[in-house]
């Protein structure tokens, strides 16, 4: 399969990101440990380099890793996977101050897909 990103050119590309946001953990130089690749991934277009970081030792419950995704097609992180398992977007500033409007057209939605679902 043809990439367009290296295992280290995905992994500077993580260094980069954890820097940037201030994400605790280390990234072992050790390329075969800390990167693997997927020629697909959950809710992405294309192939995965999945970085490890190890955050041990952890003070809280969950895994003792983070994981930062790395879209091959789009060279950039596309999201982290926390030490529960939840995607986190830390290059999305969040937005908390909703108008009660905004608000409601969020609660809408949910509302609406889970009927959708259902």
């Amino acid at each position: 399969m043809n990439t367009k990103l290296t295992a280290s050119q995905a992994m500077v590309l993580a260094q980069e990101y954890k820097k940037k946001y201030s994400i605790g953990g280390v990234i072992h130089d050790d390329i075969e440990r800390s990167v693997k690749f997927y020629s697909s991934f959950y809710r992405m277009d294309g192939p995965a380099w999945l970085v490890i970081v190890d955050i041990t030792p952890n003070v809280f419950e969950g895994d003792d890793e983070i994981t930062i995704v790395v879209s091959d097609e789009e060279c950039a992180v596309d999201h982290v996977i926390d030490h529960n398992g939840i995607s986190q977007l830390y290059h999305i500033p969040s937005n908390r101050d909703y108008s009660d409007e905004e608000f409601e057209a969020l609660i809408d939605d949910n509302d609406e897909q889970k009927d959708l679902i259902e």
